[in-house]
C-alpha cells in the first residue's frame, strides 16, 4: 500500500501517539489512580492489543471448516457481582486469588446492570445523562451558559455507578505453551481487568473489543478473573447517543489460544477488475513470534467456490526473527468469478494456514470473503459499476428483554424482516456492532454503512463541540480506524462511517484521512455533520465526506436537490422520523427519489422501538421509557421509539408503506388500448436481477372476489429499464354501481436466500375506472314514521325501528331495531373534529396550535333544530351546532326512513381560524357485542391519508378487537381510509351497517373497544377559571392530564367506539420536532366541506347483503 507522504506521517505520528499515552498508562495505579483513567481523554487504553480483523484460530482445516475451535473458552454465563454507587464505596481487593466473593450477587454475562436490576436506566436523546441541564444528577458537574459541561472529560464523582465482576475457569494443560488472550466483546464505559490478582490492562470504547495478552497471568488449571467497571468515563462523551444510557458487559466473553509464531491478523482485498468481469484478490497476512529465536515456516491460502472447488491457491516460506512481526503478500486473479451484491451475496471460503519448518500445521483459519467493487464516478455511488440505491434503515442493538444485549437468533429475526420489506442496507447508528452481524449480512445480502462509536452531542457542534479540540484527536481517530481494522474484510460493508452528530473539526479531517489510510480498497467515507461553518449548504459539504448524508430533508429538499444534480451522492443518514403512529408521506419520498440519480436513496429513522419491559405493582408488564425508572432522573421521555417495529419485531403498519415504497418492480398504468387490453410498464429497479427471476400473476377483483385470473408468460427485463405488457379485460361480466380493479403481483419462482420459493417482492392495484358505470337505484319507503316532540325529545317510531332523538344536545340517544339497541349508553353520532395526538401532532404542537377544534369538539352547542315528517313517511330532523373556538357552525340533517336507515348530511362550514382540522367527522358507540368487522375500503393494516400506498381496497372481515395497534406511547390508531362500507355484526350476524353516499371518496372509518380519551394524552381545557365549562369538560370524560401513558393503561372496554369520518390529517413522517403533514394531507377549515353517510341496521346480515345494499343506498337520485 503506497501512501502520501504527509498522510503516512500524520498516522505515525497519531501511532507514536497511542503509544506513549499507554505507556504513560502503565505507570499509573488502576485503583488509587483510577480518575488517571477515567477523566482523561488523553488515556485510552492500557495494555489492550491493536484491533485486528475477526477470525477464530483452528488447529486443522477440517476444524476450521466444521467451525469447532479446540483453542477457545466462552466466559458467558454467571459471574459473581457487585454494584456501588459511588466508586469509593466500590470493592479493592477482590480481584486477589484469596478473596472470597461467595457472599455477592450473581449477574449474567452480558447483560446491562441497570436492566437486571442494579441502579437506573436513564434514556435522553442528545444531552450527556451525567450532566444534563434539565436534570443534574450530580452536584460536582458545573455547566457553561446553563447547557454545556465546563469540562468535558470529567465525570461525577460521587455518582458514578461501578459494577465489580469475577469468576473462576479452568484453562486446559494443553493450552500451555501457547499465546492466550481474552476478548471482551463490549463493556460500557470503561473498565480494568485482572486475572490471578495481576493488573492486565484497561479499556474503553464500549462498541468494540477489547482484548488482551493474559499468557504471563495465566495458568493451566484454575484461574480467577475480574473485572471493574464504570458507568461513566471521559469516553461516555464520545458515547451520547439517543438510546437507552445503559451499562456493563454487553457482549461476549471469551478466552483463545494461538501458538507462539501466530498470525495475527489479515487483510483480504476481493475486488472486481477494471470490466467489473474478473476477480482480483490480495491478501497480506501478519505473523507475529512470541518466541525469542527466529524460526521458518509456510503459510498458504486457498480459496474455495460454493461446490469447495479449490479456485485460488499459493503457498509462500518465510523466516522471521524472535519477538518480532512479519507480513506476507499473495494475490491471484479469478476469472468470471462470482460477484457479490445485497441481491446476490455470493461467497467464497478463504482459508489461511501456517506450518513450522518440518511441515506441521500451526494454525487453520478461514473467513467468508466476496468480490465486490465500491466507487465513486462522477458524482455517484456504484457497486460492481452499477449505480445503486440504498433501501435502508438505521439499526439499534435492542432487546426489550435484556437491553443492549442482542443473540444471534434476533439478529436473524431482524435480517429476515428486512429481506422480507425490501430493506437493502443498514446503518450501524451509531456504532458497531457483533462480529457475527457482520458475518449475516455477508451471507443473506446487506449493504453495511459501519459506523465508528462517536457521538459527543451534548457538546454541540459550535465552539464546545469536542470534533474541534485537538487533545481529544486520539480518542476520536482510535474509534475509527479500530473499527476498519476489525471489519475491513466484510464484503457488506460498503461505506465507513466516522460518527454521528459530534460537529465537525481537525478530529474529524484527521479521522477521515486515518481510514482512508487503513482500508487499501478505499471504500467511501461518510459523516452527516461536516457543515462548513460559514456556509451549510447540503449542496456543498466539506471535503471529509464522500457521501452527501444530511439529516431530515422534506421531499420538497428531495425534488430540489434532485434536480441541482450533486457533485456526491446524496443519501440522508436520517430521514422518515418513525416515532409513533408515522411514516406519513413515505411514498412520496419515493417517487422523487427514483426520478434522479444522484438521490440514490436514504436510511429511516429507525427500525425498531427500544422499549424494554418493566413489570409494574399489578404484576403487569408494559414497555418502558425515559423517565419510568428512579426519581428525578434526566429524561426525553418516549423519543427512542422510532421504530417501524415494535420491541420484540412485531411489524407496525408503517413497515408495510416501507415494503411498498421500497419496492423494486414497479407496475406503472398506462392506459387501456382499443383491444381491451391494460397496458402496463413493469420497470426493474433491480441492480443486479433480471425479472425472470419471479412469477408475474394478475387478477380482476370486485366486491372481494376474483373474476379473472389472467396468465402472464415469463417476462424478462433487465435492470434499470421497462418493458410494456398487456393485460386482456374481457370475459368479465362488468355490471352497473361496481368498482373493479386489477391486481399484479411479482413473486420469487425459487427460494433466494433467507427468501422461500413464492415470497411477494411487489404488488400494485389499478382501479378500472373505465369500466364502472353508474345506474341510479330507487327505494320504496312503504313504512310510515311517527314522530313524537316533547321539551327533551323527538321520538321517531314505527313497528320496527325507534329513534330517540336528544334536543339539548342534538344527538341521537336511543336506536332501536326490531327490539335491539344499536348503541351504547345513548352515545349517537355527534360531531368530531379532534383525535388523540400522535408523537409527530405533539411534536408540531398540534395540541397547543389546534386546540380550539378540541374546544368545537366538546362543547358544540345546539343553536337551530327543525324536524318535518316527509310525504314518503321519512322524518328529516336538522340541527345546526355552533362550534365555539373556531367561530363557525356545523349542520347535519338526519334522514330517518320507515325501514330504520338513516342518512346523515354533514357540513362544516368556513372558519377563519387558520389551523386545520385534526379530523372532520362524527363519533358514535356501539354494544361491544358488534365484534365482527366486515368493511369495503384500505386495508388489511392501518392506513392514513398519506400513508395507504400499501394497503389496497378490497373487502376485509376482521374482528374490532384486531383493529387496535399498540403503539408504545397510546395515541391515535386503527384507522382505515376510503372506506365505501363498514359492517358491524355480532354472533348472530346483527349489526350496523355503515355505507359512505359517495363510494369513490369514501369514508374515514375507525372502529375500536376504547373510547377516544383513552388515547387522548393532551392536557384538559382551562377557560381562565370558567368552573362550569370545566365541569362540563371532565363529564365528557377526559381528566385533566390523562393518564394514559403506556400500553398497559389501555384496557379493553364494553364498547366499540366508532369513528365516521370524512378525512384526518395525515400522521406526517418527516421529523418529529415540528414537521405537520404535507400541505395535500391536511383538512383546511378556510373551505366548506360536506359528506354524507347511511346507517342501516340488519338481521342476519352476510357480507354479499352488505354489497348489495351499499349499492342501493349510495346510488339513489
Amino acid at each position: 500500500m503506497i501512501l502520501k507522504k504527509k498522510a503516512l506521517v500524520a498516522l505515525q505520528f497519531v501511532f507514536v501517539c497511542f503509544a506513549v499515552l499507554n505507556a504513560n498508562a502503565q505507570d499509573k495505579d488502576p485503583i488509587k489512580d483510577y480518575k488517571h483513567f477515567i477523566e482523561n481523554e488523553a488515556v485510552i487504553s492500557d495494555n489492550k492489543l491493536e484491533a485486528h480483523a475477526s477470525f477464530t484460530s483452528f488447529t486443522s482445516e477440517k476444524d476450521a471448516l466444521n467451525n469447532t475451535p479446540h483453542f477457545y473458552q466462552s466466559l458467558d454465563g454467571l459471574w459473581k457481582f457487585n454494584w456501588v454507587k459511588d466508586p469509593k464505596d466500590r470493592p479493592t481487593t477482590f480481584m486477589n486469588v484469596n478473596e472470597d466473593v461467595s457472599g455477592w450477587d450473581d449477574i449474567k454475562v452480558p447483560s446491562n446492570w441497570e436492566v437486571e436490576g442494579y441502579g437506573v436506566p436513564i434514556y435522553v436523546n442528545h444531552q450527556y445523562e451525567f450532566s444534563d441541564y434539565k436534570a443534574m444528577i450530580a452536584d460536582d458537574m458545573k455547566l457553561v451558559d446553563g447547557i454545556y459541561p465546563a469540562n468535558p472529560g470529567k465525570v461525577p464523582h460521587s455518582y458514578n455507578p461501578v459494577g465489580s465482576y469475577t469468576r473462576d475457569f479452568t484453562i486446559p494443560n494443553d493450552w500451555d505453551g501457547k499465546e492466550i488472550f481474552l476478548q471482551i466483546g463490549a463493556m460500557k464505559s470503561g473498565g480494568f481487568v485482572w486475572l490471578n490478582g495481576k493488573y492486565i490492562g484497561y479499556s474503553q470504547g464500549s462498541k468494540l473489543p477489547a482484548e488482551f495478552n493474559i499468557t504471563a497471568a495465566a495458568k493451566p488449571g484454575k484461574n480467577k478473573i475480574a473485572f471493574q467497571i464504570f458507568r461513566w468515563t471521559d469516553g461516555s462523551y464520545l458515547e451520547a447517543q439517543d438510546f437507552w444510557r445503559i451499562s456493563g458487559i454487553e457482549r461476549s466473553v471469551y478466552v483463545y489460544a494461538q501458538p507462539k509464531l501466530r498470525i495475527e491478523d489479515y487483510e483480504v482485498v476481493s475486488v472486481l477488475d477494471a470490466a467489473y468481469k474478473d476477480g482480483v484478490f490480495g491478501l497480506d497476512v501478519n505473523l507475529d513470534n512470541a518466541n525469542s529465536k527466529s524460526d521458518k515456516g509456510s503459510v498458504s491460502y486457498k480459496i474455495l467456490d460454493a461446490d469447495s472447488k479449490t479456485v485460488a491457491s499459493e503457498t509462500k516460506s518465510f523466516t522471521i526473527d524472535g519477538a518480532k512481526q512479519n507480513e506476507l503478500s499473495f494475490s491471484a486473479t479469478l476469472p468470471n468469478v462470482k460477484q457479490w451484491s445485497a441481491e446476490h451475496p455470493n461467497l467464497y471460503t478463504l482459508l489461511i494456514e501456517t506450518k513450522d519448518r518440518k511441515g506441521n500445521t500451526l494454525e487453520v483459519t478461514t473467513s467468508r470473503i466476496g468480490f465486490r467493487s465500491v466507487e465513486i464516478k462522477q458524482g455517484l455511488l456504484l457497486v460492481n459499476g452499477q449505480r445503486i440505491t440504498l433501501k435502508g434503515v438505521n439499526t439499534q442493538e435492542a432487546n426489550p428483554e435484556t437491553g443492549h444485549v442482542v443473540p444471534e437468533e434476533l439478529i436473524m429475526k431482524d435480517i429476515k424482516l428486512w429481506k422480507e420489506n425490501n430493506i437493502n442496507a443498514v446503518r450501524l447508528s451509531h456504532y458497531p456492532q457483533q462480529r457475527r452481524f457482520y458475518e449475516l449480512c455477508d451471507e443473506y445480502g446487506l449493504y453495511v454503512v459501519d459506523e465508528a462509536n462517536i457521538e459527543s452531542h451534548g457538546m454541540y457542534y459550535g465552539e464546545h463541540s469536542l470534533a474541534k479540540k485537538p487533545s481529544w484527536e486520539n480518542a476520536h481517530v482510535d474509534r475509527m480506524v479500530r473499527l476498519v481494522k476489525r471489519d475491513k474484510n466484510h464484503p457488506s460493508v460498503i461505506i465507513w462511517s466516522m460518527g454521528n452528530e459530534a460537529g465537525n473539526g481537525v478530529n474529524f479531517f484527521k479521522g477521515y484521512d486515518a481510514m482512508k489510510a487503513n482500508d487499501k480498497t478505499k471504500r467511501p467515507v461518510q459523516y452527516e455533520r461536516p457543515y462548513k461553518d460559514y456556509d451549510g449548504s447540503l449542496w456543498d459539504m466539506d471535503t471529509n465526506t464522500d457521501i452527501i448524508v444530511p439529516q431530515y430533508p422534506t421531499p420538497a429538499t428531495f425534488e430540489a436537490v434532485g434536480r441541482t444534480k450533486t457533485d456526491r451522492p446524496y443519501i440522508p443518514s436520517e430521514y422518515a422520523h418513525a416515532m409513533g403512529n408515522s411514516t406519513g408521506n413515505f411514498q412520496d419520498y419515493w417517487d422523487i427519489i427514483e426520478r434522479y440519480d444522484n438521490l440514490q436513496g436514504g436510511f429511516i429513522w429507525d427500525w425498531v422501538d427500544q422499549s424494554i419491559w418493566k413489570t409494574n405493582e399489578k404484576g403487569e408488564r408494559f414497555y418502558a421509557y425515559g423517565g419510568d425508572y428512579g426519581e428525578n432522573m434526566p429524561t426525553d421521555n418516549t423519543f427512542l421509539n422510532n421504530g417501524i417495529v415494535f420491541p420484540d419485531r412485531t411489524p407496525q403498519p408503517g413497515l408495510f408503506e416501507v415494503k411498498k415504497a421500497h419496492e423494486f418492480i414497479n407496475f406503472r398504468d398506462q392506459g387501456i388500448n382499443r383491444h381491451d387490453e391494460l397496458r402496463i410498464l413493469v420497470e426493474n429497479l433491480y441492480d443486479f436481477t433480471d425479472l425472470n427471476h419471479f412469477t408475474f400473476t394478475a387478477e380482476i377483483k370486485a366486491d372481494g372476489t376474483v373474476l379473472k385470473t389472467i396468465p402472464i408468460e415469463e417476462i424478462s427485463v433487465e435492470t434499470h429499464t421497462g418493458k410494456l405488457i398487456r393485460l386482456s379485460l374481457k370475459d368479465v361480466d362488468y355490471k352497473p354501481n361496481t368498482q373493479y380493479f386489477l391486481e399484479i403481483s411479482a413473486k420469487t419462482k425459487a427460494p433466494w436466500g433467507i427468501l422461500p420459493k413464492g415470497h411477494e417482492v411487489a404488488h400494485e392495484q389499478f382501479a378500472l375506472s373505465r369500466k364502472y358505470t353508474k345506474q341510479n337505484t330507487s327505494l320504496d319507503n312503504k313504512a310510515a314514521l311517527n314522530i313524537k316532540e316533547s321539551k327533551e325529545n323527538f321520538e321517531v317510531s314505527n313497528a320496527d325501528v325507534k329513534v330517540i332523538f336528544d334536543k339539548t344536545k342534538g344527538q341521537i340517544t336511543s336506536y332501536v331495531y326490531e327490539g335491539t339497541e344499536l348503541l351504547k349508553d345513548g352515545n349517537g353520532p355527534k360531531p368530531n373534529f379532534w383525535r388523540a395526538p400522535t408523537d409527530n401532532d405533539f411534536g408540531s404542537q398540534m395540541q397547543a396550535k389546534n386546540i380550539e377544534w378540541k374546544k368545537a369538539s366538546l362543547f358544540a352547542k345546539v343553536a337551530k333544530l327543525t324536524s318535518a315528517k316527509n310525504d314518503d313517511g321519512s322524518v328529516s330532523i336538522n340541527v345546526t351546532y355552533n362550534l365555539p373556538g373556531v367561530d363557525t357552525t356545523f349542520d347535519s340533517e338526519y334522514h330517518i326512513l320507515g325501514n330504520g336507515v338513516i342518512k346523515i348530511n354533514n357540513t362544516l362550514h368556513e372558519t377563519d381560524y387558520e389551523a386545520d382540522l385534526p379530523r372532520l367527522g362524527m363519533r358514535m358507540q356501539l354494544p361491544k357485542a358488534y365484534e365482527n368487522m366486515t368493511y369495503f375500503g384500505r386495508g388489511p393494516w392501518e392506513n392514513y391519508q398519506d400513508r395507504k400506498a400499501s394497503a389496497f381496497l378490497d373487502v376485509y372481515e376482521s374482528k374490532v378487537r384486531d383493529q387496535y395497534v399498540p403503539y408504545v406511547r397510546p395515541q391515535e390508531n386503527g384507522y382505515k381510509t376510503d372506506v365505501r362500507w363498514s359492517a358491524f355484526a355480532d354472533g348472530n350476524n346483527n349489526g350496523l351497517l355503515v355505507v359512505a353516499k359517495n363510494q369513490f371518496q369514501g369514508l374515514g372509518i375507525s372502529a375500536l373497544h376504547m373510547p377516544n380519551e383513552d388515547f387522548d394524552t393532551t392536557d384538559g381545557i382551562a377557560y381562565s377559571g370558567n368552573d362550569k365549562l370545566e365541569e362540563e369538560f371532565r363529564t365528557d370524560g377526559i381528566p385533566q392530564i390523562n393518564a394514559s401513558k403506556h400500553i398497559n393503561d389501555i384496557k379493553e372496554q364494553d364498547l366499540v367506539q366508532l369513528n365516521i369520518d370524512l378525512a384526518q390529517r395525515g400522521v406526517a413522517g418527516d421529523n418529529s420536532w415540528g414537521g405537520r403533514p404535507q400541505e395535500e394531507y391536511l383538512i383546511k377549515g378556510q373551505e366548506k366541506q360536506s359528506y354524507s353517510f347511511f346507517l342501516i341496521p340488519f338481521k342476519n346480515g352476510t357480507k354479499k347483503d352488505f354489497v348489495e345494499w351499499s349499492k342501493l343506498y349510495s346510488n339513489q337520485n
